[in-house]
């Protein structure tokens, strides 16, 4: 089946019909329903990021993909803010107290633990960051 998309809106009230549509590709595929929280968990990640930080200055275009082939699901998020590799954020130092942590770089952290593969590539002028879990 061809990988089914949804539009990233520019608010986090956009967020909910996004997680309505990841709950449904994975009810309809056949996703287990630990991977699908986890699926759930990143995307919503992913897609909150592209608001804050992709359209902060700009009404920009984005998008969720999601795909199974056999046993995995593919995610890409593409939009169209500045260039961005989420991957190239450190993992935080669990060594360093809490309250002198940076903010932000958790969601990234998460990204990396609930899924199996993690790419990053800019394409054109837009972000595309593919992820992959097995199920």
């Amino acid at each position: 089946m061809p990988a089914r998309t949804i539009k990233i809106g520019h608010s986090f009230d956009d967020l909910r019909p996004i997680a309505e549509f990841v709950e449904t590709f994975c009810a309809e595929e056949g996703v287990p329903d630990d991977a699908a929280f986890h699926l759930a968990l990143v995307i919503e990640e992913a897609a909150s990021n592209v608001i804050r930080h992709g359209f902060a200055d700009h009404a920009g275009d984005g998008s969720v993909s999601i795909e199974r082939q056999g046993d995995s699901v593919t995610v890409e998020i593409v939009d169209d803010g500045p260039a961005f590799d989420p991957l190239t954020v450190p993992p935080p130092d669990p060594d360093q107290p809490l309250m002198e942590r940076e903010i932000g770089g958790l969601g990234v952290e998460m990204m990396r633990r609930m899924t199996d593969r993690q790419t990053y590539r800019r394409d054109a002028g837009r972000n595309r960051l593919t992820l992959v879990k097995q199920i």
